[in-house]
This record gives structure tokens, C-alpha cells and sequence, in this order.
């Protein structure tokens, strides 16, 4: 869908997306209302999004609809960047906006669903499963899920960190990564922590078992996303 009041970057977001072959636009509202009473009996993967329009902005709009709706805000003011992250936002387009950043959003947004996809995969593999066998030196230890803190890398190694214990596997991050239950988000590049144990995030960090973990901007939005599915 696209919500976007002026002409102009109405024509220039259809046409770029014509030029997408996995991007089919549903439909284009001119007006956040008209957009918003479409929604009550449609849905669609994303909103094109403008945030400065009269009687309902972008922003105001975003607020009224499912807190699961992706969108990619579309504005000429960037003050607006900080409020509009406030949702369940895959990016930002500033205008004019160029083709390239257009794909770096598209691209975004298809690694999100691809995401999506694999958790989903994952609750349904792992509904029956609740830990892991992971080989340390030459002992082999069965950990709860429920029992991980998080995962740290550590060059060839990753550290399994629990409550009780630190246990060093020989594996990739990225092995690992793929083979977790959804309950686990990957924040930094050294970093895969258990949502279930986090007790706060400020700013760029998250406390967890007593240690403050950074979030990089890389899985920034990715985590915030996680987060905001649970959030009230």
C-alpha cells in the first residue's frame, strides 16, 4: 500500500515499484483516513508511509492500526525520524527518494519476512523440544533453553552463558544463530541473548545476567522489532 498526499511521489513510488518483481501494490490512498477504513477489511505486507499529511499524519495513523503493520515512512522532514520509530518501522525513506535507497528498503524489508518465516519454522520444529546437546572438549552437555543467558562470541568459540556455568563449544555464531528457537535475537555480531532473561534496555543496551550487551546497529532494528511484538 501506498498513503502518500502529494501527486508526485505517488508516480515515483509506483514506479519503482513496478520495477520490483516480488513488490505488487495492492493499493494507494491518497489520505491516512481512507487508508486506514481500507485496512479494517484488507491487509497488506507494507505501507509506503508519509508522515506530513493534513487531518491524520503518517504518524498518527501508524498509532491506529496493528502494531504488527510494517511500514517504511516516506517524508521530507527528518526531524520526524526519532517518533517514527516508535513502530513497527522497517525504514525511513527521506525525499527525494532515489531508486538505490528505494531497494535498500525493499531489501530490508525482505530480510525482516525472511525472519519472520524462519521463526516461524523454528516454534513449529522446536514445539516439542525445549534444549540442546552441545559438545565442550570431550564432554557433552544437555542445556534447557530456558537455562541460557545468552551466547558470546569468542573467536573460533562461542560461550554458552547460564547460571550456573560458562561452557565453550567449538561452532560458528552463524551455525548457531540459524538453529535457535525464536525466544533467541541476535543483537551484535558477539552477541545472541535469550529475550526471556532480559531485565531492562537503555539506549543501545541491554542488561541481562548482571551484564550490560551492546546492540548494534546492524541488528538494531531486528531486536526492536522482537521487542515491540511484546510490547504493551
Amino acid at each position: 500500500m501506498i498513503v502518500e498526499d502529494e501527486p508526485h511521489a505517488m508516480q515515483l513510488l509506483e514506479d519503482y515499484i513496478s520495477k520490483i518483481p516480488f513488490l505488487q501494490l495492492e493499493t494507494k490512498c491518497y489520505d491516512a483516513m481512507a487508508a486506514v477504513a481500507f485496512l479494517r477489511d484488507h491487509t497488506v505486507d507494507v505501507i509506503f508511509l508519509d508522515i506530513n499529511m493534513p487531518l491524520l499524519t503518517g504518524i498518527e495513523m501508524a498509532a491506529m492500526i496493528s502494531k504488527d503493520q510494517k511500514i517504511i515512512f516516506t517524508t521530507a522532514y527528518s526531524e520526524y525520524a526519532l517518533d517514527s520509530f516508535e513502530y513497527h518501522v522497517v525504514d525511513y525513506l527521506l525525499k527525494p527518494i532515489t531508486f538505490k535507497r528505494f531497494m535498500q528498503a525493499v531489501n530490508k524489508l525482505q530480510s525482516f519476512m525472511q525472519a519472520e518465516s524462519n521463526a516461524g519454522e523454528l516454534v513449529e520444529a522446536s514445539a516439542t523440544q525445549d534444549y540442546l546437546f552441545v559438545k565442550s572438549g570431550k564432554q557433552v552437555h544437555k542445556i534447557e533453553y530456558t537455562d541460557i543467558f545468552y551466547l558470546e562470541a569468542l573467536k573460533e568459540y562461542i560461550a554458552i552463558h547460564t547460571e550456573k556455568e560458562k561452557i565453550l563449544v567449538y561452532r560458528r555464531m552463524k551455525d548457531v544463530a540459524e538453529s535457535l528457537p525464536p525466544k533467541f535475537v541476535r543483537i551484535h555480531n558477539s552477541y545472541i541473548v535469550n529475550i526471556q532473561h532480559i531485565k531492562n534496555i537503555d539506549s543501545n543496551m541491554v542488561l541481562i545476567q548482571g551484564q550490560r550487551l551492546p546492540v548494534s546497529n546492524s541488528y538494531r532494528e531486528l531486536f526492536q522489532q522482537r521487542i515491540n511484538a511484546r510490547m504493551l
